[in-house]
């Protein structure tokens, strides 16, 4: 069976970039649509590389003074530039910035101290960006832009609750942000603005049980955010928002067998793209029947071998999965959509 796909594409081959990797791909588009993936390389600097202006890869580069312990978090903001954001070996929260749109970046500059895992960022409403983390005590942390300086950022501050792992966030329909956590008791937990842009936030609610790694989340065509997650039953799993943008509705399985979370990303014909790494070890892709429903395709085998697939759509809205391989080396892969 042909995988399922967006209407008048396909997907190719993966294609290795190259490079070694020592946690999972991190790609993020420039204000001009070229994309540019950030990772932890194998001597535990953050490197990166990006798309020449005929959309050709350019060569790895180096951030020089950036170390960094685990994923990074990259986001562009309302004013064109990039912010990485990334824990380092010590426990501080660091960002790197560019200097201008499509540029260079500065050099580092500390954010928090004693963080407990990767950060996430999220822009809000009115476009300040809003970094989330594991602090130390294991409760929930974010600092954000002071107004719309964005080069300025709030002290840390807690928003409580008990989280095994990192965070996710995202910004819904509503303008609010979400932020979805694995806690203590293995449960899935949200906790949302009370209102845009707001400093104020409701309380954790816990949405479902049985989790096994930590969630990540997209938004539908609607504005809703979809949380994705691996059960207890090794099954890909998923918590929707309803149409209100504050409940959601009951966990439905995704089934297929997987060994991590799903990811997930938006395509241009409005249905999500739901991505897993099977128990073979090959990625698989499971994709909305239509725009906004709450069903969705079998998953279908994209082959190769593969770690945690992190999904992004590029200049022309085609989605491309990056992934780091198996192996010693750990190159960095692109599984893409190309037109049919």
């Amino acid at each position: 069976m042909a995988v399922s796909t967006t209407p008048g594409t396909n997907w190719k081959t993966n294609v290795k970039l190259d490079g070694g990797l020592a946690a999972e791909p991190a790609p993020v588009l420039n204000a001009d649509r070229r994309m540019q993936v950030f990772v932890k390389g194998t001597d535990g600097a953050l490197w990166s590389r990006w798309q020449n202006r005929g959309f050709t890869w350019g060569a790895w580069a180096k951030h020089d003074g950036a170390l960094t312990d685990g994923m990074p978090a990259p986001v562009l903001g309302r004013d064109g530039k990039i912010r990485v954001f990334y824990r380092t070996p010590d426990d501080l929260l660091q960002v790197i910035t560019q200097n201008g749109v499509n540029g260079a970046f500065g050099a580092p500059v500390e954010l928090a101290r004693n963080i407990g895992s990767d950060p996430v960022a999220a822009l809000g409403a009115d476009g300040r960006i809003h970094v989330f983390f594991r602090g130390s005590d294991n409760a929930l942390w974010y600092t954000r832009n002071q107004g719309v300086f964005y080069e300025e950022y709030t002290a840390p501050a807690s928003l409580g609750g008990g989280l095994k792992e990192k965070p996710a966030a995202a910004l819904d329909g509503s303008g609010r942000l979400v932020v979805a956590v694995r806690g203590s008791d293995d449960g899935l937990w949200t906790i949302q603005q009370k209102s845009e842009n707001s400093a104020d936030w409701a309380s954790f609610q816990q949405r479902t049980t049985g989790v096994t790694d930590y969630p990540t989340v997209a938004t539908d065509a609607a504005g809703r955010v979809q949380i994705f997650y691996r059960g207890s039953n090794g099954a890909a799993w998923r918590v929707g928002q309803n149409s209100d943008y504050q409940s959601f509705a009951a966990s439905a399985t995704l089934n297929g067998g997987i060994t991590h979370r799903p990811t997930a990303a938006l395509a241009q014909d409005g249905r999500l793209n739901v991505f897993v790494v099977g128990t073979d070890g090959a990625l698989w892709v499971a994709v909305q029947t239509a725009e906004n429903a709450d069903s969705y395709t079998n998953f279908q085998s994209l082959g190769g071998g593969v770690g945690v697939a992190t999904p992004i759509a590029d200049h022309e809205n085609l989605l491309h999965a990056f992934f780091r391989g198996s192996g010693s080396a750990q190159h960095l892969w692109d599984t893409a959509q190309v037109w049919a």
